[in-house]
């Protein structure tokens, strides 16, 4: 059968897969859906798959640039590149959407949302998203969607890149893969800088700032097959990013309060190795992985080095995770896994104390907890119609066991049409900000839970993949912040109600990817609808060949929203359109470029509702690159 959930990854990745040959869906590979490789048109929710050519392609500098192209997904962004930037899924929070870097949770994930501009693109090698609850399977944050960032596999061969542009922005990166030892030995070592722009401008108060960004990374990875059917795989993957942003404010003469102007910065390392032995029988398919990670963040204003930083952060996270799955029949098989993770806040986190100006240890020692899940899972395919229902019980150290489900089917209409329908339960734990911060912690924070639901057709007919689909998540006890106690409590209830709607085509030589959201939400302990969600997002992506020259074209459409929870702050409608185009002059040399913001759009992301400033998105900017293979 040539579709699945929306011709699944090929549907929606083959717009951004620009400079790849088309593939046929049944042949597209994808890790994200159980946790080991199976096809595309094997996983029931809708899939997105984008390579490395596309996001070559599209010339990205930042994940940001990349996430905000994909069906009903937002980016939160505090300004320009480097800024700190969150991902929302189908208008859910940011909280409720759950990262993963080849298949392991984000350490930063502890904390809160993780800031996507951190990650950088040069380890990139594709991206898996799946929409839709998948708790059942990965267990917490997995409420909206998962985004599974994946560094291994590659080209062969030693790729250089050289770039700049728009505020004095420079960019290098090499890349090598090669065959030693009867393995892969892969490399990248990449390094970016930009002065920036005034990402928080307060009128009269910090005019003429800019606010620039620095990002170095690293990759080591090495795979070889042992047998035929063992192989091992290790890496270790290290960035460290350092940020400028504004802290400024103006005054209120009424109070006697003064207009502040604050420059900070932001230094953020992080550092983690990866372990992975895979085994592949006829039956039985297995994986054991394990790793160690490690970051640090730093926030202090630029006067000070980051060294003497009185806002320190100090995560560490193990991970351990056996998955397997067994083909009982050609028509079922099952799957199971097991997890264990324990999160560290260390010790030496210290947190800045207003009144005294001085850093205060964050808590008594470190702050740690620990996570065991199991999960099992069952698929039945015959004749084109797919059965799955899966479940997953997690024990937390800190709140208890919680147990998820989902059950959902796919049942062939015709040839060419299908129905989709899933029910299934999720749920978000609490941080350790939410349940530790000095004065405002709640440590009796339960978690969130979800209901979600969905139900979709899906197609192809003359030449043209679609889907249209229905879907709720109902959530309750949201983790909120209280004015009266000043910390976080579980009031919060909220409902969902999307449309999606989507087409992949081809015009002549022009391929087209169009996709249209439409989101209904209520907060239901206010009535008000939730802070960030717009009711209209579109995306309509375009690529071009023509001999050595690619051209290719982003635009995107987010809707009027409401900027605050409290539904006072309307932050505007905006479209973007961004295009790239890349020649190549010989077969080892290509020339690259990027026009961001073509119609130089004013927008906002966030709202400021307390300093008197904005964070207004990057205006019109232009970025070149030359690109050697040896």
């Amino acid at each position: 059968m040539k579709y699945s959930a929306l011709s699944v990854a090929l549907f929606a990745a083959a717009p951004l897969a620009w400079s790849a040959p088309a593939v046929d869906v049944d042949e597209t590979l994808i890790v994200t859906g159980d946790r080991l490789a199976q096809s595309a048109d094997s996983v029931l929710a809708p899939v997105t798959v984008i390579d490395r050519a596309s996001i070559v392609a599209m010339q990205a500098k930042s994940l940001s640039d990349i996430l905000r192209t994909l069906p009903n997904v937002d980016v939160n962004q505090y300004g320009g590149r480097g800024q700190n930037a969150t991902v929302t899924v189908r208008g859910a929070t940011s909280a409720q959407s759950l990262v993963l870097i080849d298949g392991m949770r984000s350490t930063t994930s502890a904390l809160g949302p993780l800031n996507i501009n951190n990650f950088p693109v040069a380890e990139i090698e594709r991206i898996e998203f799946i929409r839709g609850a998948r708790a059942s399977v990965y267990g917490s944050e997995a409420v909206a969607g998962v985004i599974n960032i994946i560094t291994r596999d590659g080209r062969d061969g030693t790729t250089l890149t050289a770039g700049a542009g728009s505020f004095e922005q420079v960019e290098a990166s090499v890349r090598h893969q090669s065959q030693l030892a009867g393995g892969t030995l892969k490399a990248v070592l990449a390094y970016e800088d930009e002065e920036g722009y005034n990402v928080h401008p307060v009128p009269g108060v910090n005019d003429g700032d800019k606010h620039g960004f620095t990002g170095k990374s690293a990759l080591l990875a090495y795979d070889r097959a042992v047998t035929e059917r063992l192989s091992l795989y290790a890496a270790a993957r290290w960035f460290q990013n350092e940020s400028q942003y504004d802290n400024s404010s103006l005054g209120n003469p009424a109070w006697g309060a003064p207009d502040v102007r604050e420059r900070k910065e932001n230094r953020f390392e992080n550092v983690d190795y990866q372990l992975e032995a895979r085994y592949q029988g006829e039956r039985w398919h297995s994986s054991v992985q394990a790793q160690y990670s490690d970051s640090e963040s730093q926030d202090f204003v630029d006067t000070l080095s980051y060294k003497d930083s009185p806002d320190f952060s100090h995560l560490r996270q193990y991970n351990l995770a056996w998955v397997n799955r067994v083909k009982l029949t050609d028509a079922i098989s099952v799957g199971a896994g097991l997890d264990w993770r324990d999160e560290q806040l260390r010790g030496d986190s210290t947190y800045l104390d207003w009144a005294t100006g001085v850093a205060i240890p964050f808590a008594d020692g470190t702050l740690s907890r620990d996570n065991t899940g199991a999960y099992a899972l069952l698929r039945v395919e015959e004749g084109g119609h797919q059965f799955e229902a899966s479940v997953r019980s997690d024990d937390n150290e800190q709140y208890g066991q919680h147990t998820t489900w989902q059950v959902g089917g796919r049942i062939a209409a015709t040839d060419s049409v299908a129905l989709v329908a899933s029910v299934g339960t999720a749920f978000r734990a609490p941080t350790f900000y939410d349940l530790y911060y000095p004065g405002s912690g709640n440590p009796d924070l339960r978690p969130e839970t979800a209901e979600h639901y969905e139900l979709a057709l899906e197609g192809a007919v003359a030449s043209i993949d679609w889907r249209l689909g229905w879907y709720r998540q109902d959530a309750e006890d949201l983790i909120q912040f209280d004015s009266l106690t000043y910390r976080p409590v579980n009031i919060g209830e909220a409902v969902i109600d999307g449309i999606e709607a989507e087409a992949a085509f081809d015009t002549g030589p022009v391929h087209h990817q169009l996709s249209y959201g439409w989101r209904d939400s209520e907060d239901r302990t206010t009535g008000n609808e939730l802070a960030a969600s717009a009711r209209h997002n579109a995306k309509w992506n375009l690529s071009y060949d023509w001999d050595a020259l690619n051209l290719t074209g982003n635009l995107v459409y987010r809707g009027s929203r409401w900027g605050d929870a409290a539904n006072t702050v309307k932050l505007d409608a905006y479209f973007l359109v961004n295009l790239a185009a890349s020649y190549q002059l010989t077969e080892s040399l290509a020339l690259r470029l990027r026009l961001e913001n073509l119609l130089d759009e004013e927008y906002v992301t966030i709202a400021d509702t307390f300093s008197g400033g904005s964070y207004p998105g990057q205006e019109r900017s232009v970025y070149g690159q030359v690109e050697y293979r040896l």
